[in-house]
């Protein structure tokens, strides 16, 4: 059995819903890690990202962004203070930095992006939340 959990994120480009998954895993207790993919045939883009804090340091989140074929995979790093941005404690806030990396990375490819965002999205993340 998996331990991987779905959010249930839909999202639209140019006013057309896209076939898309994130899920998110913990990785020990001081990893999270969040990925969405969007297989779409001449799309077939994935942003992949984690997060790793523990009590007393910063909170370090790297961003990976693959395709869509012929652009180069694109990594980002970011150093957060603990108090806004910890996979053990804040798991909620570093869904919604994903999500962002989503957003950036989809209009960046020139499409009007909208992200919905279910009332129950994080109901299986927060059981990664303890």
């Amino acid at each position: 059995m998996s331990d991987r959990r779905t959010i249930p994120l839909e999202i639209s480009l140019d006013g057309r819903s896209v076939e898309s998954e994130t899920t998110c895993i913990s990785a020990g207790p001081y990893v999270l890690v969040i990925a969405t993919v969007l297989p779409e045939a001449g799309l077939a883009v994935e942003v992949h990202s984690t997060f790793v804090g523990h009590g007393g340091v910063p909170t370090f989140a790297t961003h990976l962004t693959l395709g869509p074929a012929g652009h180069a995979p694109v990594t980002t790093t970011a150093e957060h203070d603990r108090a806004s941005l910890d996979p053990t404690i804040r798991a909620r806030a570093c869904a919604y930095e994903h999500a962002q990396i989503v957003i950036e990375t989809l209009t960046g490819l020139e499409y009007s992006v909208a992200l919905d965002v279910p009332d129950d999205a994080f109901s299986q993340l927060e059981r990664v939340e303890r």
